[in-house]
């Protein structure tokens, strides 16, 4: 008797979320893609082989520099600025005698062969940026392990064969810049990643490219099979893994309308920021790499509202030269001359930058040696950051903004350091302007709450709601166990918001706000009922702050704003903000509310 064949078990459908990191659905196959981890064996040396080990250490350099030009010279078109430059940092870092070096001496002193002294240095600098809480620099530590393998490969003579022959999601660990390009020549249709966060080379290159990206899912890669079908929701951080036939269904029609709402809005990305009464806002754009510069055009922004000027001092030959930071910001400057560039100073601490500058670790570093703090202790640091803004400022279109101000002391101290700058300048007859306008992050409640006074003292604020809604909730947003708190609907922050731009008015200096809800256009409405009229966020989601803004009216957000300040309940006011914006935005609401 013959045995009936039995169907196919039917995979369950499993979600899996990470961290949203460029926005679209992709709907294909999975391709894992992973390379080994070159973990090499202790091998001693003979004192004899030293010199051998550090020529074949050096070659191995070599090869991987002149492996990433070639990737670099080949990269696509889209990618011609901005990923050419982080294939230029690791260049870079290749480049750093101080780095190699320590891998040399390990050869020399401790008498390992050149894979694993190669090996025990780079960990032990990964593992140092791995530490840090703040996730932009984490991601650096993908730089490190990246270069790590491509120098591992080389001394050890292994090759990586890629062999994707359909279009496919890509599910990896994570990517480096090289890989990224590699890949790129078999059209991809996204990434989901185990590691990462937003600022990672996978996300980056995932938004230039338009390609939807998960990055930071932390289990992926244990969940799925070699061609399992999926589907990557990188507007909302979603992947889910055999989705069902109504799943795929849905998110079908979600791709087909997702597509249709961006191509609608870059069409009106230039168009003004003007309320339905005829209340004017501009709407600037956050910056931290110079290769963002083309897409914030095309975004529609009206200027640079925060420059973040970390990623420069995060390079791998160490700290900037005031010449270095000259030549970016005066690029950043006339690629915008007709309008505002905000520059931030330093905003770094000892606990999530340049660690040879601690020697003791912090025991809590949000609320200690960083930001203005930091520069002021270190002036061979912030003097040149200084001199290089006075001397880009050539079309007078730059402003300087002082991040984690607490008090009128640390402006009269910051003053000082100014005038130092200037002083010098004259004395190396540079030329410079120094008709520029000074201003505060209003991101610790001290500052907020004494507005009125700081507003005698400088020319503008900026809201950063991000630390802001930290100090006043004392919420950690790094700490996954108390996250759900941190909500910048939480009807302190809204007062304390509403107190700021009041003040602004009564004293007729600018107000913008520069933090993550001003990028949040649920909260857009209630920020414009607030009285706010400056809008700083990143550009992809520039074109729709702007439309919400020509779509509503300044009369019935001051109407939402005074209902919201009757509220005691954070959950309360932001119910409030999604149905209002339900309400006016429909079309978009399905793809752009969290599920």
């Amino acid at each position: 008797m013959k045995k009936k064949k039995t169907a196919p078990e039917k995979k369950k459908e499993l979600i899996v979320r990470g961290i949203p990191a460029s926005p679209g659905i992709a709907i294909g196959p999975a391709f894992l893609y992973a390379e080994p981890s070159y973990t090499p064996e202790i091998r001693l040396i003979s004192r004899k082989r030293v010199p051998t080990e550090i020529k074949r250490f050096r070659e191995a350099i070599r090869a991987s520099q002149n492996y990433l030009s070639k990737i670099k010279n080949e990269s696509p078109d889209q990618l011609s600025q901005e990923y050419q430059e982080i294939l230029q940092t690791q260049i870079d870092i290749l480049n750093d005698d101080i780095f190699l070096k320590e891998v040399e001496q390990l050869i020399q002193d401790e008498l390992y062969d050149a894979p694993y002294a190669t090996y025990k240095v780079f960990r032990k600098k990964m593992g140092v940026f791995q530490n840090l809480p703040n996730e932009y620099f984490r991601d650096r530590a993908l730089d490190i392990q990246n270069l790590k393998r491509l120098i591992l490969r080389h001394l050890l003579g292994k090759k990586l064969n890629v062999i994707l022959k359909d279009k496919s999601i890509i599910v990896t660990d994570n990517l480096s810049p090289a890989d990224t390009i590699r890949l790129h020549h078999h059209s991809i249709l996204g990434f989901c990643t185990n590691f990462g966060g937003k600022n990672s080379h996978t996300a980056i290159i995932a938004r230039s490219l338009g390609v939807p990206a998960v990055v930071g899912t932390e289990i992926v890669t244990t969940l799925v099979s070699p061609g399992d079908e999926l589907i990557v929701d990188g507007s909302q951080g979603v992947v889910i893994i055999h989705p069902t036939p109504e799943t795929k269904q849905e998110y079908e029609q979600k791709q087909k309308k997702f597509i249709l709402i961006e191509k609608s809005l870059l069409k009106e990305a230039s168009l003004p920021a003007r309320t339905k009464d005829g209340h004017k806002v501009k709407v600037y754009a956050n910056i931290e790499f110079i290769e963002e510069l083309e897409a914030i055009r095309q975004s529609g922004a009206e200027g640079i509202g925060l420059y973040r000027t970390e990623g420069l001092f995060m390079g791998g030959n160490g700290l900037p030269s005031e010449e270095q930071q000259f030549r970016n910001y005066l690029e950043i400057a006339r690629a915008f001359k007709e309008h505002s560039v905000v520059i931030r100073t330093l905003d770094v601490g000892g606990d999530k930058i340049m660690p040879d500058f601690v020697t003791i670790p912090e025991r809590n570093p949000f609320l200690g040696w960083r930001a203005i703090r930091f520069c002021l202790d270190h002036k061979e640091i912030f003097l040149p950051q200084l001199k290089a803004i006075l001397r880009a400022n050539q079309f007078g279109n730059l402003k300087i903004l002082l991040p984690m101000v607490s008090s009128l002391e640390e402006i009269e101290q910051f003053q000082d350091v100014f005038q130092e700058a200037q002083q010098a300048l004259k004395a190396e007859n540079q030329s410079f302007n120094p008709d520029i306008e000074i201003g505060i992050m209003v991101e610790i409640p001290s500052a907020a709450l004494l507005a009125e006074h700081f507003a005698r003292k400088v020319d503008f604020f900026s809201i950063g709601t991000n630390d802001l809604i930290q100090y006043t909730l004392a919420v950690d947003r790094a700490n996954e166990k108390i996250s759900h708190l941190y909500n910048h609907f939480h009807p302190a922050v809204i007062q304390l918001i509403k107190h700021v731009i009041d003040v602004g008015k009564e004293q007729n200096i600018p107000v913008s706000m520069c933090g993550e809800m001003a990028g949040d256009p649920v909260a857009t409405p209630l920020l414009l009922g607030l009285g706010l009229d400056r809008f700083s966020a990143v550009h992809s989601v520039i074109p729709e702050i702007k439309q919400i803004i020509r779509n509503v009216s300044l009369k019935e957000c001051e109407q939402l704003a005074q209902q919201a300040l009757t509220l005691v309940k954070a959950e309360d006011v932001q119910k409030l903000c999604e149905n209002f914006y339900a309400k006016h935005f429909s079309v978009s609401t399905e793809l752009k509310k969290p599920e």
